[in-house]
């Protein structure tokens, strides 16, 4: 069975401080070293440090103010594996270097990580289960220090997948198998040397490797080149495959791939998965689901598509002049089931709208919700739109007479050419001199920041709350669901994905204050049934449980109950 692991579980990050220079250069004093090293241990990480003795006295004063920083035993350069290993042989440093920089001394001190990671496992102070290399003064490199400090916060906190990994970040291609002219007269950047991470058997296997192969390779070729050039070679000669993630040497050296740290929820057996017997469409598949409870009638809209994602992530269009057409299916379910009792299609011309020739048709992607006793529905369209791109339309949405009505286009608040994923927010306000209470209604419009709007006569969305989010990832995040009144926050599902092939989407709960829709509580992140194209826009919350409508590359939809406790809110957001 998988559970979240919660935020008691927590990455061991390892370092070193050894002064090998004897005069400063580039103005990196040791003044310097400890003001970036500030930034990373202020955020809270559980970090281990190596240092040479003649430092010792600084670091110890330094981390009396930090319990989050252990210190290691004390090591001199001299008395390194590396260093050991490469006393009896005479080597020479590569021609093109960094001469005040890449010294002996520093070579073979970026070439001692694993030793030290290796070290760090075996006392493994805070019983981890993942360890993870950075640099010193790492926080040098980023651009976007806050956001990038509050990432790294968060990532340490973070449910790692079962399966080993080793994460290491990268900027080059890898090298050819015995290609060792590529590597041993300059540097080379297969990877970026100052992050990795991975499970603690990972990266034990990884200095084990070191003093498997290079021994032989420092007698062989003589040359005392940089860590990143050894790991090259290592990876192009020997059976060593870590992940290796795009990267540099900036803020996104430490921003790993989301699927390591990404729960699948659903294990069979355990939560409850219904697949409805959808009607057969010729062309068309079912997709995508939205629910609402309204008025003692469970009500749910089906997208139906008619198109297909292949396992490379290509879609193919069933179309001979490759429309996209979307169709909605309405049902009413069963109270206890939440079976569907029939399928009825939505009929699009009811919108009211003259539809124009383009390449996407019908509305796409609705929300259903409750405003002042209708059913009403938000929805993508372009062929109804006024111009050559997306826009949100909102109106009512009849289920008995499978018809929509009042119908509006919207504008956005800024000038954009896609518009996608708006969220509808009900709450009730005092008006008049009475002060009684009206339901007003708002959308999310996007979450980095997390902008609220309301529609003027115009039909225009105007902002009318605006909340800074610095939460990892939140840059990303779009939709998905409708928010629900739990009796403290308001709830609901948002998504965010990586432009891979096949795209990967990620899902994510929330917690919005119920009178501000301000941003209180997220969970980790995970997935339902894959890694992969996998969209939800249907939620509910029945009896304690959560209830989600899905599908999987926008077919295969799927009814998923769990209890909410298998997701918490272990996340604040700052």
């Amino acid at each position: 069975m998988t559970e979240f692991i919660t935020k008691d579980s927590k990455i061991t990050f390892v370092t070193s401080f050894i002064d090998i220079y004897e005069t400063t250069f580039e103005d990196k004093t040791v003044e310097w070293r400890f003001e970036k090293f500030r930034d990373i241990v202020s955020t809270g990480i559980q970090i281990c440090v190596y240092v040479s003795p003649e430092c010792y006295d600084v670091l110890h004063e330094f981390v009396k103010d930090f319990a989050n920083v252990k210190i290691m035993k004390t090591i001199s350069i001299e008395s390194t594996w590396i260093a050991k290993e490469c006393a009896d042989v005479e080597y020479y440093l590569p021609e093109y270097r960094n001469y005040p920089k890449d010294i002996p001394q520093y070579m073979m001190l970026i070439n001692s990580k694993c030793e030290f990671l290796y070290d760090a496992i075996q006392e493994n102070p805070w019983g981890s289960t993942h360890f993870a290399w950075i640099d010193f003064s790492i926080s040098y490199v980023f651009h976007n220090k806050s956001a990038t400090l509050e990432y790294l916060s968060a990532l340490s906190l973070r449910t790692f997948t079962k399966e080993p990994f080793l994460l290491i970040p990268g900027c080059w291609d890898k090298i050819a198998e015995n290609n060792v002219d590529q590597i041993t007269n300059g540097v080379y950047w297969r990877y970026c040397g100052g992050f990795l991470l991975g499970d603690a058997k990972s990266v034990e296997e990884m200095f084990l490797l070191y003093k498997q192969y290079y021994p032989e390779w420092i007698r062989t070729h003589q040359k005392l080149v940089w860590e990143v050039n050894f790991w090259a070679w290592l990876e192009a000669n020997t059976e060593w495959s870590p992940r290796w993630y795009k990267a540099d040497h900036n803020d996104c050296i430490i921003h790993i791939p989301l699927d390591v740290c990404c729960t699948v929820l659903i294990q069979e057996g355990f939560d409850a998965m219904t697949t409805y017997d959808y009607p057969q469409i010729d062309t068309y598949e079912p997709a995508s689901a939205s629910y609402i409870y309204f008025q003692g009638k469970h009500i749910l809209n089906t997208r139906y598509v008619n198109y297909w994602y292949w396992e490379t992530g290509h879609c193919h269009i069933k179309h001979p002049d490759d429309f996209i057409i979307t169709k909605n299916i309405c049902s009413v379910l069963e109270d206890d089931t939440l079976i569907p009792m029939f399928y009825k299609e939505m009929d699009d011309a009811s919108t009211g709208f003259q539809s124009k020739r383009c390449y996407f048709y019908g509305l796409e992607d609705i929300r259903l919700y409750e405003y002042r006793n209708t059913i009403r529905f938000i929805a993508t369209n372009i062929d109804y739109s006024p111009m050559e791109w997306n826009r949100m339309i909102v109106g009512e949405y009849h289920p008995e007479t499978q018809t929509y009505s009042n119908c509006r286009i919207t504008e956005p608040p800024y000038e954009s050419w896609c518009e996608k994923n708006w969220i509808p927010l009900v709450r009730k306000e005092a008006t008049g001199d009475n002060g009684e209470l009206i339901e007003e209604e708002y959308f999310i419009y996007k979450w980095h920041p997390m902008e609220v709007g309301k529609l003027d006569e115009n039909n225009k969305l105007n902002i009318v709350h605006q909340y800074p989010i610095n939460a990892p990832e939140f840059h990303r995040v779009r939709g998905s669901t409708q928010f629900i009144d739990n009796g403290e926050f308001l709830i609901g599902l948002v998504h965010l994905s990586e432009s891979t092939l096949p795209r990967r989407y990620y899902h994510i709960m929330v917690a919005l204050d119920r009178e501000t829709f301000k941003p209180k509580k997220y969970s980790e992140i995970f997935s339902f049934r894959h890694i992969g194209i996998e969209f939800c826009i249907g939620f509910a919350i029945r009896n304690g449980e959560y209830v989600f409508w899905t599908s999987l590359k926008d077919r295969e939809p799927m009814m998923i109950m769990c209890d909410s406790n298998r997701i918490p809110l272990i996340y604040d957001f700052w």
